[in-house]
Parts: structure tokens; C-alpha cells; sequence
């Protein structure tokens, strides 16, 4: 039997690309001793495997600005606690070749991997500075890390073309008490845009002054994750010109989502579609949540023309002491005849009465509280 050529060819051309890859280890005793430097040195294709610091306190106005694809930054936890990384006391202005978050990803840094870090610290005169920056890159991966007490926790943003920041993977991750006192309502747990963006199995919460996860991007996707405690909304996904091209969707399943009965600003837990000038044309589609919420002020707003709700087996609680005429879904703003579609819901009776009724939902269930 002869061999198959193309299956050899494969396995050599793996085979080359994997034995190039190399480990940079930083660290007390390692060959580099800030995770900067070994990013400067590192090919695409290799790993950086940072260590707990000399006093395990951590690694020090950190200020990475990556520029190259395909890296891996990597904590080498010690019994599962991550490696920080602070950006106390250093100004992350976004001026020539500083990051304007303490790991900026440009847009030559697609398909990096950030992993296993606690990310803290960052501010600059702008109030934006970010515990993570993705950059107009594709295929960025942040996974396991706990992202506290900076302007902003994750921002990202495009090119203003759909095409641009695509496939953003935020997954595992804790993500809270990020936001600047100095800029209240403008500073958010995650500020989001760009082509596409998956959150998976992440707990945001406990916004200091702005919403747990505002997004601009033209599709985004929230999975399997914990939001609660906002400042002010929990979810804003709003307009930005990658949002006017059809198809500026939104899924949000398998998420337990909690208003803090003593939110102090915006009661409302989910709005779609329009803050500023552009259109939001797409759906936003809710299925198997878990929603609670004391407020009159509506679970879901649709806030532009195009934008529709499809909203399928989920549980909306309310929480607080309000017995009647609080509102599940607002569509006013929406001009589609469709605006609402859904079924198998279970709905607390303190949203009962003919705003429900008039939104058309089938096989609702009615329950207590």
C-alpha cells in the first residue's frame, strides 16, 4: 500500500509550525523579569509564562502594548491563585507607544491568548483606562482573569466595519468594581465594540459608576454568565456604525441576570437599540434566563426602529415590594410590525395586566411573587 502523500505533507507542515514555538518565562530567577520584555522578544507562535513576582505581590505598572499575532500570556498560578498585574500609579494615556490599558492588543496582535492574571489599577486623565484593551484585533482570547478596580475593565473597539475586531472571546472570567467616580455613568465593567464579541461563563458585576456590560459591537453573544449588582443597567447594547449593517444581533442565554434593589442609577436591566445617531438593525434574542429585578422600569427597552426582541423560556422575577404594573418589555420605539415574538415564559404577577397581554407572547406562565 502506498503512502498517503497529503496526509504526510500535513503532518510535516504541523509538525514545523509547533517546532518553532518557544516558552519565555518570567519571573524571580527566570530569564526575563518583566512580562514586557519577553513580549518584545517573543515570535509569533510563542508563549509567555509568567510566574508569581519575588514578594508575590505582583508585577508593577505594568504597561504591555502587543503588536504581534499569535502570543499566549500565560500565569503560572500557584494553587490556583492568579499572577497580578497592577497599573497603580501609572498614567495609561494611549500617548505614542503607551497602552491605554495595562495589556493593549493592536491590530496587528490577532488570535493572542490572555490567561490566569488578576488585572487591576489602571486609570489615565481620561477615565478610560482599561484593565484589558482590544485594539481593532480579531481573534482575541481573555480567559480566567479577575479584572477589579480599573477605569474600565475590558474595552475593545474596530475600525467602524463589521469586519474589524472580530471573534473577541472574554470566557471565565470575574469582571467587577471597575469604573472612575471622576466620570460617573461613563466608566463600565465592559465597554465593548467591533465585529463580534462572546462573553462565556463570566460573573460581571458591581459596576462602580456606569452599566455591568455596555457593547457597541455589531453582533455580540452572552452566555452561561452572572450579571448583577450594576450601577445602572445591567446590559446596554447600543448603536455605533458597525450597528447600522443588518445583522447587529444579540443573544443572551442561560444567564442570571439581578438588579441591586438599591440602585442608585438607570433601573432598567436590558436595553437595545439606539443612544446616540445610528440605527440598531437586528434582534436581541433572550432565551433561558433568570431575571430578577425590584423596578416599574422595564426588564428589556427597545430603543430604535429596527430593533426586535425574540424572548423564549425565560423566568422574570420580581424582587422588590411593587404588586402591580411593572413592565416586561417596552417596544415603543420599535417601528416592526414584529417587534416581540416568544413563548414559554414564566412571569411574576407584579407584570400582569394589559401592557403583557398586549405584547403577544404565547404560553405564558403566570407565578408568584
Amino acid at each position: 500500500m502506498q503512502p498517503d502523500m497529503k496526509k504526510i505533507l500535513c503532518l510535516a507542515v504541523i509538525i514545523s509550525m509547533g517546532a518553532g514555538a518557544a516558552e519565555l518565562p518570567v519571573g524571580p530567577g527566570k530569564k526575563f523579569a518583566r512580562i514586557e520584555a519577553a513580549a518584545a522578544a517573543a515570535s509569533a507562535g510563542d508563549t509567555v509564562l509568567v510566574f508569581p513576582s519575588a514578594n508575590r505581590k505582583g508585577y508593577e505598572k505594568v504597561a504591555l502594548y502587543l503588536t504581534k499575532p499569535d502570543l499566549t500570556i500565560r500565569a503560572a498560578a500557584e494553587n490556583g491563585k492568579r499572577v497580578s498585574l497592577s497599573g497603580t500609579e501609572f498614567d495609561y494615556s494611549g500617548r505614542n507607544f503607551i497602552p491605554r490599558a495595562i495589556v493593549q492588543f493592536n491590530k496587528n496582535a490577532g488570535g493572542c491568548v490572555l490567561e490566569g492574571f488578576e488585572i487591576s489599577g489602571a486609570h489615565n486623565g481620561s477615565h478610560n483606562g482599561a484593565g484589558v484593551r482590544i485594539n481593532q484585533a480579531d481573534n482575541v482570547t481573555i480567559r480566567n482573569c479577575d479584572i477589579h478596580n480599573n477605569d474600565m475593565g475590558v474595552m475593545s473597539n474596530g475600525d467602524d466595519s463589521p469586519n474589524c475586531a472580530t471573534n473577541q472571546l472574554i470566557e471565565n472570567c470575574l469582571i467587577h468594581h471597575n469604573g472612575d467616580r471622576s466620570e460617573p455613568g461613563y466608566n463600565h465593567n465592559l465597554y465593548l465594540s467591533g465585529g463580534s464579541v462572546v462573553l462565556r461563563g463570566c460573573e460581571i458585576f458591581s459596576s462602580l459608576t456606569g452599566h455591568n456590560v455596555k457593547s457597541r459591537a455589531h453582533r455580540i453573544e452572552i452566555r452561561d454568565c452572572k450579571i448583577h449588582d450594576s450601577n445602572n443597567r445591567e446590559i446596554d447594547l447600543v448603536d455605533s456604525i458597525e450597528t447600522e449593517a443588518p445583522g447587529s444581533d444579540a443573544i443572551i442565554t442561560g444567564c442570571t441576570i439581578t438588579k441591586d434593589t438599591q440602585c442608585p442609577g438607570n433601573h432598567g436591566v436590558i436595553n437595545f437599540g439606539r443612544e446616540v445617531r445610528f440605527e440598531r438593525d437586528g434582534t436581541l434574542r433572550l432565551e433561558d434566563n433568570t431575571i430578577s429585578t425590584p423596578f416599574v422600569t422595564s426588564v428589556v427597552q427597545l430603543s430604535s426602529p429596527q430593533s426586535r426582541v425574540v424572548f423564549n423560556r425565560n423566568t422574570v422575577v420580581s424582587s422588590g415590594s411593587q404588586k402591580t404594573g411593572m413592565v416586561l418589555i417596552d417596544a415603543k420605539t420599535s417601528t416592526m410590525t414584529n417587534a416581540v415574538e416568544g413563548a414559554g415564559n414564566r412571569i411574576s404577577r407584579s407584570f400582569a395586566g394589559e401592557a403583557l397581554d398586549a405584547l403577544g407572547l404565547k404560553e405564558t406562565t403566570i407565578t408568584e411573587p
